[in-house]
């Protein structure tokens, strides 16, 4: 659920060409994420299920990694230097 204060998208303007191109928040801020949350017993893994739910986890994260890697390129130069502002409607 957005807050309402929350902008749901981010405009980035490339600093190197000036070409503007629109960010969903969700995306527009970077994350850091660790895998201190896997459930891993103290003997290892005790299952296969274990290690499908691992690989699922992690093809998930790499997907939507992969997705935000895709805004923070500019478009039309490819440059990853611009500046963000959040755009509200």
């Amino acid at each position: 659920m957005r807050l309402p204060w929350q902008a749901p998208e981010y405009e980035r303007v490339c600093d190197d060409c000036g070409c503007a191109w629109r960010v969903p928040r969700q995306f527009a801020r970077r994350h850091l994420q660790s895998i201190s949350g896997f459930d891993v017993t103290s003997h290892g893994w005790q299952t296969g299920a274990d290690r499908a739910q691992l690989k699922a986890e992690v093809e998930s994260d790499m997907a939507v990694n992969e997705q935000a890697a895709s805004f923070a390129q500019c478009p039309k130069c490819g440059s990853e230097r611009y500046t963000q502002h959040a755009v509200r409607s």
